[in-house]
């Protein structure tokens, strides 16, 4: 059998190299051979390993179509965040309108890469200043696609 300590340094080095999905099926055969030649000392003192197994983060599947969602909260006061998805690089712009249809603030306008996107808006317009109380719409364009939702600012 191999010894322990050259076992949990292999597993290590697997996981360190990203190969664990790979080897881990062959390692209960690779510790039952036997090596004629290595010779092995009883230790003088134990040893304690610990091993951290850590899961790397996935990335997210790129989305399969545009998407814009609805504000979050609604109502709010005083900051919203909008989120959208994009299935290719795109330029994207995104605009807040009064319910009048005044152009208020723009928040994107910009080409930006596929994925998941977010926003915030701060209840602020293109000078700085506090938007009243109201309806505001949002609309997003990006390359062919183009949607718009309804939020609210409650003071």
């Amino acid at each position: 059998m191999r010894d322990r300590k050259d076992y949990i340094l292999f597993v290590s080095l697997l996981f360190l190299l990203g190969l664990e999905i790979v080897f881990l099926p062959f390692l209960p055969l690779w510790a039952k051979i036997k090596l004629a030649s290595r010779k092995t000392h009883a230790p003088s003192s134990s040893i304690s390993v610990t091993v951290l197994v850590v899961n790397r983060p996935q990335k997210p599947p790129l989305p399969d179509k545009f998407l814009l969602s609805q504000n979050y909260p609604n109502p709010f006061n005083p900051v919203t965040e909008i989120k959208y998805t994009l299935p290719k690089d795109s330029h994207v712009e995104l605009v807040i309108y009064n319910a009048l249809g005044q152009k208020v603030k723009t928040l994107v306008n910009q080409f930006q890469n596929a994925g998941h996107q977010m926003v915030q808006w701060n209840s602020r317009d293109d000078r700085d200043n506090r938007v009243a109380s109201g309806v505001y719409f949002y609309k997003i364009k990006a390359g062919e696609f183009s949607a718009s939702k309804k939020m609210m600012v409650l003071k």
